[in-house]
């Protein structure tokens, strides 16, 4: 049975069944202080200790954010949402262990929702069926839009850092998880770090920041992250000047004059203000990591591009369509998209008009782009860019294919979400037999992964690395196998220029 019990710096914790007595939860572990009140927009404090035994028995209370009002998603993933609160600093721990000495590999998730929405148990996230494979499953909560990337000038002056309190808060939980883990029966030197979407995009930021050196053993991306290159892919970071322009035009807009006065708001006015703020200026990820030159000391497209990121095994992949989720929204007028797109390729844009058919269906060309064209391209570039480097740990690429039954969505982005955690029996839709084959193989080849450093395990498809002279990727779909698919033409014409850079 599942060890009940554990000793952290802050004191003992009791946790409970998860259901299978083979398996432990602990949910809502304090990990550093709350950030309220003068701690809004701060870095993480330590956890206050406590006394007796922390009854670990409940999730708390999502991070504060504004709603979540695309119709696809608050369909598909926020039915169950929770109470929301600026005290949000916890985590929580799945282990099969049955004693503190039993060093098992640990698997640190962390959340998508575009740095704005999300949280660390969603309907999806469940860590019964890595556990059976033999791993801990740690999910964490971290600050949200502008409680965790406001950046200010005069906040620069106040802490030594700047905008970036979600990572920080993402690093101080991996820190507690390094010194603490061991309690749970858990390996600290064998820590995983994956995550979808943002959640992606938060690991590339670990795995090239300075202050995770030596805390990570391996990493998986998906649907987001890799290397998107300076201009023409993905999100790029704002400089610590260009987010403390954005931070003093948002206080404005909070009516407020000073920092002081904003840390009076109750959260509730000021996560509505914050969604006013982004669709009144119309830009998506406004809040989101910065080059703080601390935490982030170049953006991650020029890390990546000079490989300054830790030498560990990745595993990167992404959905069929990750677009498919937003086909019920309007599409963006063709004339907006060709003015994006000849600011993104400049003297490569018609050429790239021409590839997808621009001139004979542009409403077509439009609707197959979108987060296809914005975050797989990163994927497949990052995949290209390590293979360069055949001294460098391996780099293991797949494609998810699998098109959910139930509507045209497809593989949509964070569809594999169901099947990573083999969480299929929540979802709504119709889901079949091939689905629950589909699940049991990607999550032994995620714990696989976490345990070895390679997804490969008996009674599994051989997976094998990508490199120069084997560019392949691992179709996960109703068929399992590798592939030589490693992008569309439409994919590879921004690779290309990506590499090219």
């Amino acid at each position: 049975m599942a060890l009940l019990k554990a000793k952290t710096e802050s004191g003992m914790v009791e946790g409970l069944y998860s259901g299978n007595p083979e398996i432990t939860v602990f949910k809502g572990i304090p990990y550093a202080a709350p950030p309220v009140g003068q701690l809004r927009w701060m870095p993480p404090q330590p956890a206050e200790p406590w006394d007796g035994v922390y009854q670990a028995y409940l999730f708390k209370d999502i991070p504060a954010q504004a709603e979540e009002r695309h119709p696809f998603y608050s369909k598909e993933f926020y039915k169950c949402r929770k109470p929301m609160s600026e005290d949000c600093l916890y985590l929580n721990i799945w282990t099969p262990a049955a004693s503190d000495n039993d060093r098992l590999p640990v698997m640190f998730f962390i959340h998508g929702g575009g740095f704005k929405s999300g949280y660390s148990h969603e309907i999806t996230f469940d860590g019964d069926a890595l556990a059976q494979q033999g791993v801990l499953l740690v999910t964490i909560e971290y600050r949200l839009g502008s409680l965790g990337y406001l950046a200010h000038q005069s906040l620069r002056g106040e802490n030594g850092s700047c905008g970036n309190y979600g990572l920080l808060d993402q690093i101080a939980a991996l820190k507690w998880v390094r010194r603490n883990i061991a309690a749970f029966g858990g390996d600290p030197e064998r820590i995983t770090v994956f995550g979808q979407s943002a959640g992606a995009m938060s690991v590339e930021n670990l795995v090239t920041s300075p202050l995770c050196q030596g805390d990570i053993s391996g990493a998986i991306m998906q649907s987001a992250g890799g290397y998107t290159g300076q201009r023409v892919c993905g999100v790029s970071m704002l400089t610590q000047a260009e987010g403390e322009a954005l931070g003093a035009k948002f206080l404005t807009f909070l009516g407020c004059d000073t920092i002081d006065e904003a840390r009076k708001l109750a959260v509730e006015e000021l996560v509505e203000r914050e969604r006013s703020f982004i669709e009144d200026i119309h830009l998506g990820l406004i809040f989101s990591p910065i080059v703080d030159g601390w935490s982030q000391i170049r953006s991650c497209a020029e890390a990546v591009k000079t490989y300054q990121y830790a030498d560990i095994p990745y595993m990167i992949g992404a959905t069929g369509d990750e677009n498919g989720a937003f086909h019920c929204l309007p599409p963006e007028d063709p004339q907006a998209f060709r003015q994006s797109v000849e600011a993104r390729f400049g003297t490569d844009a018609q050429a790239f008009l021409q590839l997808i058919g621009f001139w004979e269906d542009p409403e077509a060309a439009v609707w197959a782009g979108g987060w296809n064209d914005m975050l797989k391209p990163g994927v497949f570039a990052w995949a290209d860019h390590a293979a360069e480097k055949a001294d460098r740990r391996p780099t293991y690429l797949y494609h998810f294919t699998r098109e959910l039954p139930g509507d045209n969505a497809g593989a949509y982005h964070s569809s594999e979400l169901w099947y990573v955690f083999q969480t299929l029996s929540r979802c709504w839709r119709e889901l079949s037999g091939v689905d629950y084959d589909l699940s049991r193989a990607m999550v032994r080849y995620w714990a696989n992964f976490a345990k070895y450093g390679s997804p490969n395990g008996d009674g599994l498809p051989v997976w094998t690395p990508y490199t120069a002279s084997h560019r392949q990727s691992m179709e996960l779909g109703a068929h399992i196998g590798m592939s030589d698919f490693c992008g569309s033409p439409r994919v590879r014409f921004i690779v290309d220029r990506i590499l090219s850079e």
